[in-house]
């Protein structure tokens, strides 16, 4: 009896696993509105009844979708907690910005998601959007811990919010180069992300607020 029960717990957590990779798929493709449970069926092959049964409805649906998507792309993101740098601070935001990246351009599926729920404007906002915007906030605040480590003391006390801008800079330019990567043949992505990263490092060092 506890084998049958072990195989029927397998058989559901790969049909499971099959459901989100699919939606996945079918969702950075089409958005939310484009993503139905018949398209779902159709790519999997399991019943509709399946479907519901695993997430009860489609917006809890692309909601597991997407914080399936968001594991599979921290896996290879950065942690953005305090490790062994670089002692010039160039090199230690070109080492994070490639890092960050890199996890982008190899798990995308997660980003353009993302970023398609939060351009679509509805009276009732999917569960999925409210926790992509979640992740968006959670993700700025390690960003912004770790500048507060990157950055002097008395530059951050003299400056409150300036570690929350340089978390708002990294977001914008991931944003930005997801877009790129997207849209354009050109995708020296480490050229692109050197140049930027370099750049403000540079630029701080030179304002005196490195640590």
């Amino acid at each position: 009896m506890g084998r049958k029960t072990d195989r029927r717990h397998r058989q559901g957590d790969q049909s499971r696993l099959a459901i989100l990779d699919a939606t996945l798929a079918i969702a950075a493709e089409r958005g939310y509105d484009g993503t139905t449970v018949a398209l779902v069926q159709e790519a999997t092959g399991l019943p509709a009844s399946s479907i519901y049964w695993h997430f009860g409805s489609k917006d809890a649906l692309l909601a597991a979708t997407l914080e399936h998507s968001y594991r599979s792309w921290r896996d290879t993101a950065p942690t953005w907690v305090a490790s062994v740098e670089p002692e010039d601070l160039s090199d230690r935001v070109e080492r994070r910005f490639q890092r960050a990246a890199q996890a982008l351009t190899t798990s995308p599926q997660f980003w353009s998601l993302g970023l398609l729920l939060t351009l679509q404007q509805r009276v009732k906002e999917p569960a999925a959007r409210r926790l992509y915007a979640d992740v968006r906030t959670d993700t700025e605040a390690a960003i912004r811990d770790w500048w507060a480590t990157v950055l002097s003391p008395d530059a951050c006390r003299a400056e409150p919010e300036l570690t929350t801008r340089l978390a708002r800079f990294h977001m914008m330019l991931m944003d930005g180069l997801f877009l790129q990567v997207r849209s354009s043949k050109n995708k020296d992505v480490k050229r692109l992300v050197s140049i930027t990263s370099r750049g403000l490092g540079r630029h701080l060092t030179a304002l005196g607020v490195a640590s």
